[in-house]
């Protein structure tokens, strides 16, 4: 193992070694011989909550423990679903029964084998109502589940969900030996200590500064190329690109104005490649429904007509997104073809405001209803300058229809704590990552607004969440898909959030890391299959290795 003093050293030798990029005449272009060995350095602007990945919501946890657990499926590069660590499944002709079929060959990485037995503890420790899980819901509707043998789990559900084989490629499966050492899934030493099948494993969660992974050399798939990984905490996205610059970190997501105006010399030219796709999130404005500013609808529909998206889209993201209207992709079958982002129109604007009996009594330039101005905070998270300049221009455009918007910035933790578990807030601009399955149930469901739950802007609309329901219970994506349609007209309608924009993603990697294959799973999809050349190091670590 790395002992922890080398791996203090290793860290001084990383600086050290990067830090003399101007001397560098190696050829990173070259493709080079797959090798063992090598480290890679990313960065995160916050630290992950814990990492059990289904007790955490957040993407900083699941960088870290998508590397270090597996689901019984996961999607491929393609997005299709295929073996992960079942190797086969059947889905019975009435869609009701799942019989999945394991590998025998799986270790944890503590040498123990994988077995139904982690399964089937997985799945009721989930289930368990004293779990503080969002995500628990998928799993409790499972009418029977059975472990017939050491490698066969088998689930029944009493009516049609059409996520059903989906939703067992998004619970990462946990030791059952680990899960009965405490009687508390809640406080587990896994969201400190995690124990998992991936191709890494935890070496030391360094808190305020960097989680560090090493490989797992009996991974069922083959151990990956690189040995070493260290996500570092940087909460700034300048900080994390002047670390790029000098070479203390190795890939990034780039801001618009970096990728477009700061990544085209000669050194960065030499050293890193540059990707662009559609990314699979998007960034929303959602407002606390419990407040009484917000409780009708045509106060929140001025404020989206209010909105400038397209100088947000050309200004900050530099043309590098859409605008969005809705939750899901841009340009696949769940998506409504038939609505649009609502456009800019100030004067529509203030129609509906006055309609809401919004005026301003005082001529001061902000409006007021029965001696209340209208004035709210909007809380973002810090280190996220989009977010950050949008709420910006946001404020102005705000401005010019009388409305009062303050902006609050917050470190992750805090925001993801004390403001959104705690619905401690006005308003909130925040993005989600979207999975390849469309089911808004955990997001938009009236059910989902407990204190850790994802509707926490307390949306309920009984229509909805029949929609929602219906697209669920149905096989036929046509059926599917009209049950959605309507639902996105009833979101259009309500302006629960406003939708603001679907982000390219914008990544540049160093080029010594090979076997990038750019797919519509985004780039991450093979990580255990990149590797260093030899001759292509920046650092030496087998020597810190025993």
């Amino acid at each position: 193992m790395i002992k922890n003093i080398l791996l203090g050293a290793t860290c001084i030798l990383l600086a050290a070694c990067s830090n003399n990029t101007d001397k560098d005449e190696t050829n990173y272009d070259a493709v080079g011989k797959a090798a063992d060995g090598g480290v890679y350095v990313s960065a995160s602007i916050g630290e992950p909550s814990n990492l059990i990945p289904w007790l955490a919501g957040d993407s900083a946890s699941s960088e870290v423990t998508g590397h270090i657990y597996n689901s019984l499926i996961k999607y491929d590069k393609d997005l299709n679903l295929a073996p992960d660590l079942a190797e086969s499944w059947d889905v019975s002709e009435d869609g009701l029964t799942i019989t999945f079929k394991l590998r025998k060959d799986i270790a944890w990485a503590d040498g123990m084998p994988f077995t139904s037995k982690d399964v089937a503890t997985t799945f009721a420790t989930i289930t368990n109502p004293n779990t503080r899980t969002p995500y628990a819901e998928k799993y409790t509707i499972v009418k029977t589940s059975n472990a017939s043998d050491d490698y066969t789990f088998t689930v029944t559900y009493d009516k049609p969900f059409a996520p059903a084989l989906a939703s067992w490629a998004q619970l990462s499966i946990l030791p059952a030996h680990k899960i009965a050492e405490s009687e508390d899934i809640n406080t587990s030493a896994l969201k400190e200590t995690p124990l998992g099948t991936g191709t890494y494993k935890l070496h030391q969660w360094k808190r305020g500064s960097e989680v560090q992974l090493i490989e797992n050399p009996s991974h069922f798939n083959g151990k990956p190329y690189i040995e070493l990984l260290r996500n570092r905490l940087i909460t700034d996205l300048d900080a994390q690109f002047l670390a790029l610059r000098k070479g203390t970190i190795d890939s990034m997501g780039l801001k618009p104005i970096q990728y477009e105006r700061l990544t085209g010399g000669e050194d960065f030219v030499k050293r890193y490649a540059k990707y662009r796709y559609m990314g699979r999130s998007y960034v929303y404005m959602g407002f606390n429904l419990s407040r009484p500013m917000f409780a009708d609808k045509k106060v929140r529909q001025a404020l989206s007509y209010a909105t400038p998206r397209q100088t947000i889209i050309n200004g900050i993201l530099m043309g590098h997104g859409v605008a969005s209207f809705g939750p899901f992709m841009p340009d696949t079958w769940a998506e409504n073809p038939n609505l649009t982002p609502y456009p800019e129109d100030l004067e529509k604007a203030k129609q509906l405001l006055t309609q809401a009996g919004w005026i301003d009594s005082n001529n001061d330039g902000i409006l007021d209803k029965d001696g209340n101005a209208f004035s709210f905070t909007l809380v973002t998270n810090q280190g996220n300058d989009q977010r950050i300049k949008t709420a910006e221009i946001m404020q102005q455009a705000f401005k010019k229809i009388g409305v009062d918007m303050k902006i609050r910035v917050q470190e992750w933790a805090t925001f993801i704590e004390n403001t959104i578990h705690q619905r401690d807030f006005d308003a909130v601009i925040l993005g989600w990552t979207l999975p390849p399955e469309p089911d808004p149930y955990d997001v938009w469901h009236s059910s989902k607004t407990g204190s850790r739950e994802f509707n926490f802007v307390g949306f309920n609309n009984k229509e909805s969440d029949k929609l929602i329901e219906q697209a669920r219970s149905t096989f036929n994506k046509d059926e599917r898909a009209k049950a959605l349609w309507r639902f996105q007209e009833i979101l259009h309608e309500e302006q629960p959030y406003l939708f603001l924009y679907t982000p390219y993603s914008l990544i540049a990697i160093h080029k010594r890391f090979k076997g990038i294959e750019p797919a519509p799973a985004g780039i991450s999809h093979n990580f255990e299959k990149w590797y260093i050349p030899q001759n292509q190091r920046l650092y030496n670590t087998t020597t810190l290795l025993e």
